[in-house]
């Protein structure tokens, strides 16, 4: 690379650190400055619609990574929800691109967003189901994207086609996001299994075994969960699929 490319970039990175947004991140109650997307950030974003047609997936691994690079104030990424994912999109999109998406304006749904409630809705909770304790918690961005990195792995020579396995491997890696722990009692007490200590085909393993009466109860509160982010991307009835196309013109 010339030098004068290499200074052009420099320049180019600081007039884009210089014209940083105020984002307000729900679950931390305040307001992060981001650099606006750039092109070639618009460009792998559209490029994942191609990638992934299927589970959608490649998208939120992509957008995790800008995330990280676009944050100018120090944030923890992989401590935030995912909707905290859905607000910073909406902001970067408003900000960067145009305000207005399917008739929708945009800003109106980032107003709305700083007057959700967080504490209305359990973020976690304690299942016990016969000898089973389950912790279930709401998924932050850095486990949502060690399980999506893990199923795209999975499913990468699966066809489209095969819808079976397909439905299969995302209903179990859907459940696996929520678990925080599961202890078992038996007659010679108590083991807790906590899954941030295991690696992601271990925790589906476990999960695979569980019986279905814990799941079918591990459903309702991802159910709940999903209804309550999906407010941080609806307006008047009106929700936002918050995808690759998103972040087209």
């Amino acid at each position: 690379m010339s030098s004068n490319v290499s200074d052009i970039l420099k320049q180019l990175e600081a007039l884009n650190t210089s014209a940083g947004i105020s984002i307000y991140i729900p679950s931390l109650k305040k307001a992060i400055r981001f650099k606006n997307l750039n092109l070639k950030q618009q460009k792998d974003l559209l490029k994942s619609s191609i990638d992934d047609t299927v589970t959608k997936l490649s998208f939120t691994t992509k957008f995790y990574n800008i995330i990280q690079e676009n944050a100018i104030d120090i944030l923890d990424i992989n401590k935030l929800y995912t909707f905290d994912r859905s607000a910073i999109a909406l902001a970067l999109r408003a900000n960067g691109l145009s305000s207005t998406y399917n008739g929708i304006n945009l800003n109106d749904v980032i107003a709305q967003v700083q007057t959700i409630d967080i504490n209305s809705e359990p973020l976690s909770i304690s299942l016990n189901v016969q000898d089973l304790t389950i912790n279930l918690e709401a998924p932050t961005l850095g486990i949502d994207r060690d399980i999506n990195l893990t199923t795209t792995a999975r499913l990468k020579n699966v066809s489209d086609k095969d819808v079976k396995t397909l439905i299969g491997e995302l209903f179990v890696h859907e459940i696996v996001k929520f678990i925080k722990s599961i202890t078992f009692k038996n007659e010679n007490g108590e083991q807790t299994v906590i899954f941030s200590e295991l690696k992601v085909d271990d925790k589906i393993t476990v999960t695979e075994q569980l019986p279905s009466t814990a799941t079918s109860k591990i459903l309702d509160f991802i159910k709940s969960y999903r209804a309550f982010e999906s407010k941080f991307v609806t307006l008047n009835g009106t929700s936002i699929e918050v995808d690759s196309s998103f972040f087209s013109v």
